[in-house]
Order: structure tokens, then sequence, then C-alpha cells
């Protein structure tokens, strides 16, 4: 991050003709979006470049005849693409934003200036937040709107599967807004502009799993029960688990007797079950994900700004 002198925080006059789209900023913002502004470009580039490939998958289709690149495999690893969007803002935030400021030392001048190291920061991490917010919420919706016309034979189109499931609802839009406070405490901790970047990502692929792994959990499932000579219920939505089901009302791991009848009464079988998330629970569990990963947000940028005006007193 290059260094900042009083002139460029406090005097207006002193700025270079401002970039399209920062014309309107002033003071402070202005200055945070001109210090990043290569990325800035980059980043308006490739989501623009990212709209017209799935605007494009919406309109024609048809992929590629007889090849890999079917209109479902697109559709599929946009999702996935896409999905690594909070990872980038992560590495963003902990490196270029924050972590390269504390590791020149820039930060200090901040002392000489008029405005405050906490708003500087506030402000700093604004530029970010607004990328986040504008970015995931345009992709969310336009890949909705391509998901909604394609085909869902194919089971990684379903719903609950999980680049789909991740990217049609407010969880994607979530998760890229965490990323930023996330990022931001791996650079005041790190204060290593790379090894920021590195942890950041890696802090938000565990955060984003562990979240994850909890999600069935977050609304009651539905269990369906068949007797012995049925078999196990047929599939339905997001599956959570199965097994066998005894005299006693117990759930248990099947022990595939199949139609081995010493086999079951020796396990006092008495039928199986299936429990899942039907296509009706999709925006429950999306709405409390949702909910979880903005709290989290919230308790991250409270302590990141703890932080900062600590460091600054």
């Amino acid at each position: 991050m290059s260094t900042l002198n009083h002139s460029t925080v406090g005097t207006p006059a002193a700025r270079p003709s401002a970039l399209p789209g920062t014309r309107r900023l002033s003071g402070p913002y202005w200055v945070a979006a001109r210090m990043h502004r290569n990325t800035l470009q980059g980043a308006a580039g490739l989501l623009a470049l990212a709209l017209v490939l799935l605007i494009a998958i919406r309109i024609w289709g048809g992929g590629i005849a007889g090849h890999y690149w079917t209109d479902a495999r697109l559709v599929e690893h946009a999702a996935a693409v896409i999905q690594l969007l909070p990872y980038l803002i992560a590495a963003f935030v902990a490196g270029p934003v924050v972590g390269r400021e504390l590791e020149s030392g820039s930060h200090q001048l901040l002392r000489t200036q008029s405005v405050s190291p906490v708003r500087w920061f506030a402000v700093k991490l604004a530029v970010p937040t607004a990328l986040a917010a504008a970015g995931s919420v345009v992709l969310s919706g336009v890949y909705r709107w391509v998901w909604t016309v394609r085909p869902h034979e194919d089971p990684e189109l379903h719903w609950y599967a999980g680049g789909v499931y991740n990217t049609i609802g407010p969880i994607g839009i979530a998760t890229a807004l965490l990323a930023v406070p996330l990022g931001a405490l791996t650079g005041l901790l790190l204060r290593r502009t790379v090894a920021a970047m590195m942890v950041g990502v890696v802090a938000t692929a565990v955060v984003s799993s562990v979240v994850e792994s909890l999600s069935t959990r977050l609304w009651p499932v539905r269990t369906v029960y068949t007797g012995l000579a049925e078999g196990y219920p047929a599939a339905d939505g997001l599956f959570v688990g199965e097994g066998a089901v005894t005299t006693s009302g117990a759930h248990v791991a099947d022990p595939i007797c199949v139609d081995d009848r010493k086999c079951q009464a020796a396990h006092h079988l008495v039928g199986y079950y299936r429990s899942s998330h039907p296509v009706s629970d999709f925006w429950p569990l999306q709405l409390v994900e949702t909910g979880i990963l903005l709290a989290l947000a919230a308790v991250l940028t409270l302590v990141v700004f703890r932080l900062v005006k600590r460091m600054a007193g």
C-alpha cells in the first residue's frame, strides 16, 4: 500500500482526475477507492465477463454437442467458480487492504492525519464490503435466473447439490460478506501481506465448512418409514440419513439382512427409515444459515474494530 501524506487525505484539491465510477466519492472514500483502483477495475472486468457468460448460457445454451461441456456442465461449473468469490475477497482484505499497510508501517502516518485510524479503517473496509455485496448479489441473482431454465435431471444441478445450493440463495451473499471481517482480522493479527492472504483463504474455508456441516441440522427433517417388505423409502430432497428400525423404535445402522428372515429377527428389525429435507425446506434452511453467517460477520467486525481501536490507542 502506498504511503499516504497529509495532502492526500485531507486536501481534495490535491487529487488527480478521478476514475470513472469514483468521481462522486469524497475525502477518505475517494482515497480508499483510488488506492485499490487496479484491483477494483480487474474485479469489475471479471464480474462483467462472468455475467456475459451466464447470460450466454441462459439465452443460447446448447453447450458443445457430444462434448463434456454440455449445458448442465456449464451451469454446474459456473456455481463452483462463483463460490470462489468469498476466498478472493478474504485474500484481498487480508493482504492488500490490511496486511500490506501494517507490514510497511504506513499505518503509523495516520497519527498525523485529520482522519482517525478507526474511521480510516472503516473506510478501507467499506470498499471490499461494497464489492462483496454488489458482486455476490448480482452473480447469485443471474445464476439463479440461468439455473431455473436448465433441466435438472443431472444430480449435480438439483437444488440441494452443494455448489447450486450455496449459489441460488442468500448463503453465498452472506459468506462473501463474512469474508471481509475474517480477512481483516487475519491481516491485523499476522501483519504480513502474503501470509495474511494465505491464512485468510484457509480461515474462510474452515468457517464455511463448519457452518455447512451443520446446515442439515438447522431445520427439522422429514422422516419416512417403510416395512421390511417394502425396502427403503424413495429419496426426496436433501439426504440426511437412513437405516433400520427395531421393535423398540430405535434407529440403527442397517445390518444388510436383505430378505434373510433369521437375520432380521436376530436384529429385531421391523422396517426402514430415511430422513431428508424436501424442497419446501429450502428457504428455511437458507435463511437460518444466512442468519448464522451474518451474525458471525457482525461479531468478527466488532472484534476487528476493538482491535484497531486498541492498536490506535
